[in-house]
């Protein structure tokens, strides 16, 4: 931790630096754009009034004021790149001094129905995703939700490897963020995808190929009219005719151009992102594949992106009076133009979607590679296929292990743990640790462990049901759907379920009943995972099925304080502390 406080406090330093002498390029360079500008008028001015040849000089200065006003543009996006750099490494700082509640929390995301989502607090404030994303792009937020919901138990030593081989390369992936978290884009990757893939084109297939065929022939006319070989009524006749000819698609090629505007501006800056993926070696599979999807029948999409931006700019032109009546009248400009367009969108249009999505995907891993940079201290899982299911060595809630007592589990395939223990004692926190441990190790994070290693499953949980005023539901009967939930898909493949105080809904000989049965029924079909309760009746099912053992978290008063060690120990609890609190903070008498 703490060297990770001094890099992070070195890279401030530096782009501190940085950022102080690019202010002072940008002071320059406004004196220098004000100077020259006033040259060269000072030049137009002396050339007007005394000799033409004060226009030499004028238009010298003219072209350093053009070159000094593209240089000072690149220069006011230094600036902000530097302090989107500087926001990026001040707020890896404040999370690691435990600060995070003002980032993006994710509940957005929240899905009541997910097989564990909401049981483990992965969205919302304080949650997982709140504590781990790092997003510069919408589209990366959403597609880190998916990866952390998704419950994928095959390819994870793949995504092992990328983050391993991400997570030391801190100068890019700072680069790949800021450059993200840079893009202002009218138009959203979102709201481009049905504009590209269901585009019907706006002009007839001759205007492919007629306007070359017409400028070849106002060529040829305007070359015999030199000649004097024809009158120039002909060239004149010509002009007009180009004019008629585009004249009924103005309306088409107005909302063309109106269209095509908005999207230039999203591939314009989306066009650096690509580049710097482009632009990078990559070693590991996956990282390979995602930047494969950057290239368009072995073209790179950057260039792509840029020849778009050229024919869309061009299109543009139709603005410009010269070119509205000459390059219209001679050229078919326009119809050029919006051909070429739509021929674009005809041959890119279905793939950008492919090139928007490897760019959230780069987004998302960027951001798990991160964590993992963070987080040298934790255990990258080491997969066992076998009857063994999970051993974690130090085990700990990753939002807790600065402060939290670490824990030691061995779990086998088809067995299941019932854990009691007083309240407030740990259950619930040791539950949602392993839980979380699971996500996190099928999502190919490391995880808040000393070493860890499993063979991987689907994860499932019921610890936090709720009821549902707007579909008439009873929080009861929601529980019951839950646990058929998970039931059926144990009856597809084996999971890993964890369960905390289920059956809450009903009375206590009913839930004791209910909840025995249940758990018979889960080993039965050989499903492995842990339960959390506070009826001792349900530990008696170890005595008479081999695969389910007792563990509990113990309590006890000390010189009349509760004491607890959030030791997770084999056996059952004894000690109750309800009866305790409700004196001791007065709520009954003694």
């Amino acid at each position: 931790m703490k060297e990770l406080k001094i890099t992070y406090e070195q890279r401030i330093r530096e782009l501190d630096r940085q950022a102080g002498r690019n202010q002072k390029q940008l002071f320059a360079s406004g004196v220098s754009r004000l100077a020259l500008f006033g040259g060269a008028a000072a030049m137009a001015y002396l050339a007007l009034g005394q000799s033409a040849w004060y226009g030499v000089p004028g238009l010298a200065l003219l072209a350093l004021f053009a070159f000094q006003v593209a240089r000072h543009q690149d220069l006011k996006y230094q600036s902000r790149r530097l302090q989107e750099l500087l926001r990026i490494n001040q707020t890896e700082l404040q999370v690691l001094s435990g600060q995070f509640g003002d980032l993006p929390d994710g509940a957005k995301y929240r899905d009541p129905a997910h097989p564990f989502s909401e049981d483990l607090d992965l969205f919302g404030q304080g949650s997982f995703f709140q504590y781990l994303n790092r997003t510069g792009m919408a589209p990366g937020a959403e597609m880190l939700a998916r990866l952390l919901c998704a419950n994928q138990t095959d390819g994870i030593a793949g995504r092992q490897e990328v983050l391993q081989e991400l997570s030391p390369q801190i100068d890019w992936r700072q680069e790949f963020l800021c450059t993200a978290r840079l893009l202002q884009a009218p138009v959203t990757p979102g709201e481009l995808y049905p504009w590209l893939e269901q585009y019907k084109p706006q002009l007839p297939e001759w205007a492919r190929y007629f306007p070359a065929v017409f400028s070849l022939g106002s060529l040829g006319t305007a070359l015999l009219v030199i000649l004097g070989l024809l009158p120039p009524g002909f060239l004149a006749g010509v002009f007009f005719a180009g004019l008629l000819i585009t004249l009924p698609f103005s309306k088409r090629l107005a909302r063309l151009a109106s269209d095509t505007g908005k999207v230039q501006e999203t591939f314009s800056q989306y066009q650096r992102l690509v580049a710097l993926v482009e632009g990078h070696t990559f070693h590991s599979a996956n990282l390979l594949a995602a930047k494969g999807a950057l290239l368009s029948e072995g073209t790179p999409v950057s260039s792509r992106m840029k020849a778009f931006s050229r024919l869309i700019s061009a299109l543009d032109q139709r603005n410009n009076l010269l070119v509205a009546l000459a390059g219209n009248g001679f050229f078919l400009w326009e119809l050029r133009q919006a051909a070429a367009v739509e021929t674009w969108i005809r041959e890119n249009g279905r793939e950008v979607r492919a090139w928007f999505t490897a760019l959230a995907a780069f987004d998302a891993q960027v951001c798990l590679a991160n964590f993992a940079y963070n987080h040298p201290g934790f255990a990258y899982p080491e997969i066992h296929p076998g009857t063994m299911r999970l051993r974690a060595e130090g085990l700990v809630h990753p939002l807790l292990r600065e402060v939290a007592v670490r824990n030691d589990l061995r779990i086998e395939n088809g067995h299941f743990f019932v854990i009691t223990g007083a309240n407030m004692a740990g259950k619930s926190t040791f539950l949602r640790a392993v839980g979380l441990s699971l996500v996190m190790a099928n999502t190919g994070l490391p995880v808040a462990a000393r070493n860890y290693t499993y063979n991987p499953a689907p994860l499932l949980s019921s610890m936090r049901t709720s009821d549902s005023l707007s579909r008439q539901e009873s929080y009861f009967f929601a529980e019951l759907k839950r646990l058929k939930m998970i039931v059926d898909r144990i009856h597809k493949e084996p999971c890993f379920v964890v369960l905390d105080e289920i059956l809450k809904g009903t009375n206590s000989r009913d839930k004791a009943e209910g909840s025995r049965k249940f758990l018979e029924r889960l080993t039965a079909l050989g499903a492995t995972g842990l339960i959390a309760t506070h009826d001792l009746s349900l530990c008696e099912v170890a005595n008479r099925l081999p695969g389910v053992h007792n563990y509990y978290f113990d309590a006890e008063v000390r010189h009349g304080e509760l004491y607890f060690d959030y030791r997770l120990q084999s056996g059952v609890s004894t000690n109750m502390n309800a009866s305790f609190l409700l004196r001791k903070m007065g709520v009954v008498e003694e």
